[in-house]
Order: structure tokens, then C-alpha cells, then sequence
């Protein structure tokens, strides 16, 4: 197997050079940093772990050499980049391998030495920087000097590494991570609720109709863009029940489909809240994306694993899976952690997850994954936060776009009438009526207006959407825009839509939750009036995003939107709108007076309040389906504005020249300065380029941009600033040189003529007489000296018009007000 795998294509030893350069059998060990979970604490220590317990699917994880690493950023950014050949030009899995990974002698090497340790079935990541083997937890200790661990948290037991792994020197400066050696995995979040049916109790719940209706699904299901043709992957860890999935497209009035299924590692067991998690995911991305492909991905129960979340095979090794098979373009993932519980090593710069989401973009896979459900403090669970300010991973990377929650905030129940079974509700401003003793699937009328998801004091529990600044990753170069935070970091969300189980939640068919659930239509049972299964929480915002994305992707008719990201920072300004700009809520929750981060005085709380344009708790806000299809079928757009001068006299004219790319651009551009929201002025688009003149720039450095407003075929686009600075000097003619003033007298006057190296007609037309004003001062004069200008007023200021005009200088001294005399020696004097 292991030549197979690595007797792949020339390519790979034409561009990858050997790292392993170094004997593995010297006997000096590193240790790698960052790799002790963090819930493997002292206090919760129950000793030394049964040695001969075989874990399966462990790993050493590699990252590029930094000069692939410097290779991969490059290519990452020219994905991304309109203007270059290589724009949506994605990777195969083995292309990235041969590009990216570890050349065919290391992976011989490392691999040997692997089998050397007594490991056993060998297997090679398609990306050439992972290699799989299977082996007892004596043997790991031996082979990595490490002690494994049993735990006791919360009445589970959990094995887990109590210190750092080492590898030997010559994988050190390689090697990224030993996988597998705990087994804290993710937990579901998926909120759970039941309700009543609404024309019962004249709630509100969705149908995938009314999410498509709410979003603006339906002018894209009306030209035939239901994601058709295109494939996403969920990824989960527990198998799910194809009745459950066949009871919801029943029920949602879709067509029969089917789902496939993908067992990454270990065996295929049903595990309680898990299955719930992925029923909801299955669901709704199918749901959304109604003929779309949908691949689940999910990871089994290894020997010595439980669904009780003490398994080494989680739903971190269905992602990995997804991206090196690339299973599909789109990826959803409803599970995260909190960064700092992931560590560096898993979660930071370079490390395990963010090189599978870079593989993921350079093969053209978009990972949507939801930004967590406990406001602003995602380490936390329970009511109140006590660990900090704190995001969610792998939203927090930077590859990823992370899926927030709103709320909606116009859409009170319906007055219900009448005893059931014959109970209608009334339509309201954004809902229809409900039927009389019967189910109406769809009644949303329009888009809601929605606040940030946050149920906090609702649920007596942390519930809100997560979102803030990341601990791991600065701000990448295209977050920008009107509401980014100047914090130097990585903030997420990216996106949101409605989030909230109490208002309004999406219904799911899940017997996972209840065995009678969607027994008729969407009701847990046949009895009237029966109940709804409801869920809420970014885990749903997480797959009908990627749904939606997929939609999209169909109507663009490209191959991928990844790097996607750094395109949707561009999209705000552009007509029609992409999004609907949640302005109001927060993700603030209590925190535990004394606690890490907590404030001194009350209130106890922290977190982030939505506003204009982006914010920390729902993104660039919620999505316009249509819109943000129609934006996105446009061209995207580059421009680039240079001056006819960098250094220029004041008053001087300067012409700045704009270069739009595509040239077949049209429209106007605008020209700013310093950072102004007035324009100087404007140009129209001739072959791709605009022009406007000016003599108005004032003294002093002049940053300039330009900002083209689109059309109907391009995108928006605004330019870096390019510097110009403005300077003036004068020249002094005196008509004489040289002035002696007696102590008293005065002087003057004396004529001086100002030249100035800069002309002074200030504007065209009726303004071109404006004039400049002028300060004139003296230097080095002696005390009690004064010089005045122009008049005997001693005015000091002016103005002047042309570039040479005529000033009198007068300068007066004071009188001495004593006389000056030698004090009187009267002698020494005694008292």
C-alpha cells in the first residue's frame, strides 16, 4: 500500500525536496508544543491508562516546509484574485499532495520508522502531510515518551495524553501534531424544542418553504436553481435513520432523495444526540438545496469508544476525510470547540485544521461552519460565563466562513379561533393563516426583519450566537469594511440567518428526539392537535447556509466560490443587496462575578451588540438569496488609481487615473481623499479607465482612492490609496537688507515682496478669485523687539492671490523703563 501511495506522479519530485535529513534512530526526542488537551486536567487525573487498549487511526500530522507553506499562502491569494491566470483554478487532492506534501523519500522514512515502533497498518493522506497507523497505548507511550491517562469528567471516563508527545529530532521541525491520543470529541448543540402545532397555539415554526421564502429562495427555484447538479457534504458522528430523512421531504412536500453515506473509521452506530444533530443537518441542507447530492460523512465508534463523547474517532476525522476525498464543494459542520480548549497545535496558524481548509479552498471546497451557540462565551456551558471572551474553531479560521444566528423580531403569533380540532390562526403582517384543524406547511409571507440570536434569559442557559475576535489568527487583508473592528484579529461571524428554537425554530423528523416524531406530516404523533419537533442554534444556520451557497453556485455556473471569504467583503454596496444588515440584539451573556474576564462592577455580563454594516454577533448579516445570486453571476471587478504626480506645488493640478479591470467595465468611479465620505469628484469608465483633475488638494499629504460603483454586469471594487503630497515654499525680496533700531525706537516700514513657488488662483470660474490666506512671522529678534506686517493694527495675517505680492514689515522696541545702576558696597554688616 505505502508504494502505491507514494509512487505517484514526477511532479512531486520535480517540486518537493526532502526535509527528513536526520537519522530517526539517534534517540534524541522533541517534545511538540501545544499538543495536551485542555480538559485533561491534574484534578480530574485517575492514573495511567490500560496499556494494551489499541487506538486505531492515530497520525502524524505534517505542515508544509516554508517554502511550500510561502508557495500555498501565494496560490491561496491568486485563487482569489480576478486578475490572475490562475483565478478558480483549483487542485486535486493529489495535486496538492505532489505540490504540498512531503516528498516520496520522507514519507518512505517516516513511515519506516512507524513500523519500527511496532505500528501497524500504515495509510498516507492524498496530501501527502498526514500519515495514518494503528497501535496500543503502550506502544504510543514508548514510540512518543509520553504518558496516556484515564480521566473523570462529568461521570464519563475519557482517556487522554497528560503531557506534551515527543517525535524524534529529525521529524521535529515536520511534524505539527500526533492525532488520536484523546478522546474529548465535540458535542451536538443542535437546540431541541416542542411546540404545538401552530394553529393551535398561533406560533410560528419553518418549513424549508419558509425559509425559502423568507430568504428569497423562491425567484431562484422558479428559474430552476434548486441545486441541481451540485454536491455538499455534511459531516457528523453518529449514523442517522433514512426513515427520519424520507418523514422530512415527506412532510416539507419534496421529492423523494437519496442521501449517501460515507463511514469514515470504525463502526457504524446510532449514538443519541449525535444522530439528532446530523437529522437536523441531513435535513435542511437538503431541505434548502432541494436537488442538491448530499454525502454524509460520518465517523464510527473505534474500539473502547462510547457515544457518551469519550471516542477517539470523531467528527474531526469526517472533515479531514471530506476534504483529502474532496467529497464535495461544499462542506457543512455544525460541530466546533472553543479555540484555546483545541490548542495551537490543532486550531492555530498552520496547524492540523487550518491545513485542511487550505487543502479545502486549493481544491475549491467552501466549509461553512456554525460560530457556536454560547454568545460571546464559547468555553462556557451552563448559565453564565466564567472563562472569557472566547470563538468558536474551525469558524474561527480564516479558510472558513462561520454562520451566526438572528432572531426574528416582526412576526407575533397569530390570534387563534375556535376549540380544537377546528382552531385556525389569523395572519399576521409576515404570516399567513393557519388551516382549520390541519397543517399548512408554508404561511411566511416576506422576508422578517430579524435582531441578533440571543435566548439567553429566555433558556436560563448560555444560548446566542457566538462571535468575536479570534486568539489564534490576525485580521486577514480582505475583512474589511464599514463595522470591522480595528482589532488586528480574525473575526467571525461571516454570516447569519435565524437561529432562534423559541422564535422561530426549524422543524425537524428526528426519533432520536421522540420515537413518533413526524408520525403525520411534521407532528410527533397522530393524536390532535400532536406537537412539532423544533430546533435552533447556529447548527442549523451552519448547513441551509451551505445550502444556499450551493443554490448559488448552480446559477454562477462555476466550479467553486472558494476562496470565498475574501469575495464576500467586496460584496456590500452592491445592487441589488446581498444581505439584510441585522442592526440590533447582542450576543452579551452573564458572567460569574470574579471570573476570568468578568468586569469588576455590575453589570456582569460580555459579548458584542450587532450594528451597522459588520459586527461581532451576526456577520455581514443575513443572506438575500437572490440578491447575493444575482451579485455574484456579476463580474468581479479590480481598480487601481495613480496620480500624474506624487509631489506636487499647492494649487497645482493632478490628474488621477483609475484602471478598472475587467475594461469592459462601465459606470462611473469615484475619487476620495483622506478618508472622506465626500467625493472629490468623478470620471466615467472609457476602455476600462476614468480620470478626474484637481487643484484643490490641500497642503499636506493627500491619500487618495477610487471607488468604482459598478454595473449591471460588474461588481463594485475600491482601490488602495495612492499618496500625493502638496507643498508650497516662499521667497523673501526685502528692499532692505539690513535694519538698526535704537531700544525705543521704531523703525520701518520696509517693503518686501513674496514669491511664492505655487500659484494662488484657487478654483475655475467665478471662484477662481478665492483667495489664500498667508501667516507671516519673525524669527530671532531680540527681547522686547516687535515686527509688524501690513499695517499699524500689527495684523499678522493676509492673503495673497497671484504669485507675487507686496508686504511692509514695521519692527519697534520698548523703551527702558529704569536706569541701570551698580549697587552700593556699604561693607560687611553684622546682626
Amino acid at each position: 500500500l505505502l508504494i502505491a501511495v507514494v509512487g505517484c506522479s514526477s511532479l512531486s519530485q520535480a517540486q518537493t525536496s526532502d526535509r527528513i535529513t536526520t537519522s530517526l534512530y539517534s534517540g534524541e526526542m522533541v517534545q511538540l508544543k501545544g499538543n495536551v488537551h485542555s480538559l485533561a486536567k491534574p484534578e480530574f487525573d485517575l492514573g495511567r491508562a490500560d496499556s494494551s487498549r489499541l487506538i486505531e487511526g492515530i497520525s502524524l500530522v505534517f505542515h508544509p516546509s516554508s517554502a511550500q507553506q510561502k508557495d500555498l499562502d501565494n496560490f491561496l491569494k491568486q485563487l482569489g484574485d480576478p486578475t490572475s491566470p490562475y483565478y478558480h483554478k483549483y487542485l486535486t487532492p493529489r495535486q496538492f499532495g505532489a505540490r504540498f506534501g512531503l516528498s516520496r523519500s520522507d514519507i518512505a522514512t517516516a513511515s519506516g520508522w512507524l513500523v519500527s515502533q511496532g505500528f501497524s497498518n500504515i495509510k498516507v493522506a492524498n496530501n501527502r502531510n498526514q500519515i495514518f497507523f494503528d497501535g496500543t497505548i503502550a506502544q504510543i507511550e514508548s514510540a512518543f515518551s509520553v504518558e496516556m491517562h484515564s480521566y473523570l469528567l462529568n461521570g464519563v471516563t475519557h482517556l487522554a495524553n497528560s503531557d506534551a508527545p515527543s517525535v524524534p529530532a529529525g521529524l521535529a521541525a515536520s511534524v505539527t501534531q500526533v492525532t488520536h491520543l484523546n478522546d474529548f470529541a465535540p458535542k451536538p448543540r443542535a437546540k431541541v424544542k416542542k411546540n404545538l402545532t401552530s394553529y393551535v397555539s398561533g406560533s410560528h415554526f419553518l418549513s424549508p418553504a419558509d425559509f425559502a421564502t423568507i430568504y428569497d429562495l423562491q425567484p431562484l427555484y422558479s428559474g430552476g436553481f434548486d441545486g441541481t447538479g451540485q454536491k455538499i457534504a455534511v459531516v457528523g458522528q453518529s449514523t442517522v435513520k433514512t426513515t427520519d430523512l424520507n418523514n422530512f421531504r415527506s412532510a416539507a412536500g419534496l421529492s423523494a432523495s437519496t442521501v449517501t453515506m460515507t463511514l469514515q473509521g470504525g463502526t457504524a452506530t446510532e449514538c443519541s444526540g449525535d444522530e439528532g444533530e446530523s437529522d437536523l443537518d441531513i435535513e435542511w441542507v437538503g431541505g434548502v438545496a432541494k436537488g442538491a447530492q448530499i454525502t454524509f460523512v460520518y465517523a464510527g465508534l473505534n474500539t473502547g469508544d462510547s457515544c457518551t463523547g469519550s471516542r477517539v474517532n470523531s467528527v474531526w476525522d469526517a472533515l479531514q476525510y471530506a476534504v483529502d476525498h474532496n467529497v464535495a464543494p461544499f462542506i457543512s459542520t455544525s460541530y466546533g470547540f472553543c479555540e484555546s480548549g483545541l490548542g495551537a497545535a490543532f486550531a492555530g496558524p498552520n496547524g492540523t485544521l487550518e491545513g485542511w481548509t487550505k487543502q479545502a479552498i486549493s481544491q475549491g471546497q467552501t466549509i461553512t461552519a456554525a460560530s457556536g451557540d454560547a454568545g460571546a462565551a464559547d468555553c462556557d456551558t451552563g448559565a453564565s460565563g466564567t472563562s472569557g471572551l472566547a470563538v468558536d474553531a474551525p469558524a474561527s479560521l480564516p479558510e472558513v466562513t462561520g454562520a451566526g444566528g438572528n432572531e426574528f423580531t416582526g412576526d407575533p403569533a397569530g390570534t387563534v379561533s375556535g376549540t380544537a380540532p377546528n382552531t385556525k390562526a389569523a395572519a399576521t403582517q409576515y404570516w399567513g393563516a393557519s388551516g382549520t384543524g390541519s397543517d399548512v406547511v408554508s404561511t411566511a409571507l416576506s422576508y422578517i426583519p430579524e435582531e441578533a440570536w440571543n435566548d439567553t434569559s429566555a433558556d436560563n442557559a448560555l444560548s446566542a450566537s457566538g462571535g468575536g475576535a479570534s486568539i489564534f489568527y490576525s485580521k486577514p487583508n480582505w475583512q474589511v469594511g464599514t463595522g470591522v473592528p480595528s482589532d488586528g484579529k480574525r473575526d467571525v461571524p461571516d454570516l447569519s440567518v435565524t437561529a432562534s428554537a423559541d422564535h422561530d425554530g426549524y422543524l425537524v423528523c428526528s426519533t432520536d428526539t421522540d420515537a413518533t416524531s413526524c408520525a403525520t406530516g411534521f407532528r410527533d404523533s397522530s393524536a390532535n392537535p400532536g406537537s412539532f419537533t423544533v430546533v435552533g442554534g447556529t447548527s442549523a444556520a451552519a448547513p441551509t447556509v451551505s445550502a444556499i451557497l450551493a443554490i448559488v453556485n448552480q446559477y454562477v455556473g462555476s466550479s467553486g466560490l472558494a476562496p470565498l471569504n475574501q469575495t464576500l467583503y467586496t460584496l456590500p454596496g452592491n445592487s441589488p443587496n446581498p444581505f439584510h444588515d441585522v442592526t440590533s440584539g447582542s450576543n452579551i451573556v452573564p458572567c460569574t462575578q470574579n471570573s476570568t474576564g468578568c468586569p469588576k462592577t455590575a453589570p456582569f455580563q460580555y459579548g458584542f451588540s450587532a450594528g451597522a454594516g459588520y459586527d461581532q454577533v451576526t456577520g455581514l448579516g443575513s443572506i438575500d438569496a437572490n440578491n447575493f445570486a444575482q451579485v455574484m453571476k456579476k463580474a468581479p471587478t479590480t481598480i487601481a488609481v495613480s496620480p500624474s504626480a506624487t509631489n506636487v506645488n499647492l494649487g497645482a493640478n493632478v490628474t488621477f487615473t483609475a484602471t478598472v479591470t475587467p475594461s469592459t467595465a462601465g459606470g462611473m468611479v469615484n475619487f476620495y481623499n483622506n478618508s472622506s465620505t465626500t467625493a472629490l469628484g468623478s470620471g466615467t469608465l472609457s476602455n476600462g479607465t476614468a480620470t478626474f483633475s484637481t487643484t484643490n488638494l490641500p497642503l499636506g499629504s493627500n491619500s487618495v482612492t477610487a471607488s468604482y460603483g459598478g454595473d449591471s454586469s460588474d461588481r463594485i471594487s475600491a482601490s488602495a490609496a495612492t499618496q500625493v503630497n502638496a507643498t508650497t515654499s516662499f521667497t523673501l525680496t526685502p528692499s532692505v537688507t539690513t535694519l538698526t533700531v535704537a531700544q525705543g525706537q521704531t523703525t520701518g516700514p520696509v517693503q518686501i515682496v513674496v514669491t511664492s513657488s505655487a500659484g494662488f488662483v484657487v478654483g475655475s470660474g467665478s471662484s477662481a478669485q478665492t483667495l489664500m490666506p498667508v501667516t507671516y512671522t519673525c524669527a530671532g529678534l531680540p527681547s522686547e523687539a516687535n515686527c509688524l506686517f501690513n499695517s499699524s493694527s500689527g495684523s499678522s495675517t493676509g492673503s495673497i492671490t497671484t504669485s507675487a505680492t507686496n508686504v511692509t514689515l514695521t519692527i519697534s522696541t520698548t523703551a527702558p523703563t529704569a536706569k541701570l545702576e551698580k549697587p552700593l558696597d556699604r561693607g560687611p554688616r553684622v546682626f
